[in-house]
């Protein structure tokens, strides 16, 4: 395969950037942000998306001063071997740890609507046959499912459009009425729901275009992925009102099941498989990351010998919390590994960048 032919284009790195920041978080982020802010979770949102474009511009900072490497490479380029093996490993365990907390969380909404009589662990099997054998194929392949695999937006789309005909627009006023304060702390809920976008550490060096319009492509991704959840979060903020939300835990789903379209009972029974194949979308990558990331760390060309150790791994990770107590601490360790992984890390990676020559690289 020639350097032509393994790069993405602009397109595929759009979708690709979407696929990944879009997951189960948006289920039950107007129920958070219900909680948090009341009728401002749209302003929450959207201050959400800015911090994210802020931590989108460090990572292409990062990834302009070293043309052609990837994250890992980088790694290794500034903090030498010893070090960088450190940060490869810690990345890995990041990506394994994402992945499981996905998978997890995916299953237990489909549990919760759809899958009540189904072993967990069934559930779980099922989700990582079929990102494994989408993570360990080469990076254009599993872009061209993504690409595929955004179709299905459509008639998510057009599903909790419908639920605007049972809007009640002041049910969201008035949009300060928790405050500033709370509507910066509900940002943070949102911020924690819209993480994906990292992947562009891993698939820049394989995207075509300048350095400008890899990250207008990317930051145009973003702002997708933002309007998206403020659509959806206003749309659950406007068909149920305060006191209705703090019962609901997952807002979204129960709006397309209240749906009636008299030919289609349950409109929800449509709208998971749907949203299952985005989520299978999310594990993917994490479970490709991570397997890439073994093979670097390992000197090996090809990273899929390791998918199936990474889908072992995330398998136990998720099949281990038996209890809804287990699954929030999960969820809770996965959060806080977030920050680090997403701010606090590449922060740091940028800061010992500037101690190095103006601009240095190698072909990935």
């Amino acid at each position: 395969m020639t350097q032509r032919e393994k790069m993405i284009s602009r397109d595929q790195l759009f979708l690709v950037i979407i696929q990944a920041q879009i997951g189960v978080g948006v289920l039950s982020l107007p129920y958070k942000l219900n909680n948090t802010v009341k009728g401002g979770g749209g302003l929450s949102v959207l201050i959400a998306g800015m911090t994210t474009q802020m931590i989108i511009i460090l990572m292409w900072a990062i990834m302009k001063k070293f043309p052609g490497l990837s994250l890992y490479n980088i790694c290794l380029k500034i903090f030498g071997k010893f070090i960088g093996r450190v940060f490869i490993i810690a990345y890995i365990g990041y990506f394994v740890l994402l992945g499981a907390n996905i998978m997890s969380s995916s299953v237990e909404v489909l549990h919760r609507w759809l899958l009540q009589s189904t072993p967990r662990w069934v559930s779980l099997a099922l989700f990582s046959a079929m990102t494994l054998y989408l993570a360990k194929e080469k990076l254009t392949t599993i872009v061209r499912f993504y690409a595929l695999a955004t179709l299905l937006f459509i008639p998510l789309i057009l599903l909790i459009s419908y639920g605007l005909t049972q809007a009640h627009m002041e049910y969201m006023f008035p949009l300060m009425e928790k405050g500033l304060f709370n509507i910066i702390k509900g940002a943070k809920e949102s911020a924690i729901s819209m993480y994906g976008f990292e992947i562009m550490l891993l698939i820049y060096p394989f995207s075509e275009g300048t350095d400008k319009q890899r990250l207008f492509t990317i930051s145009m991704a973003n702002l997708f992925v933002t309007l998206f959840y403020v659509f959806v979060v206003a749309t659950c903020l406007t068909v149920f009102n305060s006191e209705q939300l703090k019962f609901i835990p997952e807002p979204v789903i129960y709006l397309v099941k209240s749906l009636n379209f008299y030919i289609v009972d349950r409109a929800d029974i449509l709208f998971l498989p749907i949203w299952a194949i985005t989520l299978v979308c999310s594990i993917v990558y994490y479970c490709y990351g991570a397997a890439v990331g073994m093979s670097v760390l390992f000197g090996k060309k090809e990273h899929r010998p390791f998918s199936p150790l990474v889908k072992v791994l995330t398998f136990s990770i998720a099949l281990a919390p038996m209890t809804p107590a287990a699954v929030h601490k999960l969820d809770k360790i996965s959060e806080y590994t977030a920050y680090l992984f997403l701010a606090g890390l590449p922060l740091i990676i940028y800061i010992f960048s500037l101690f190095m020559s103006k601009k240095t690289g190698d072909p990935a």
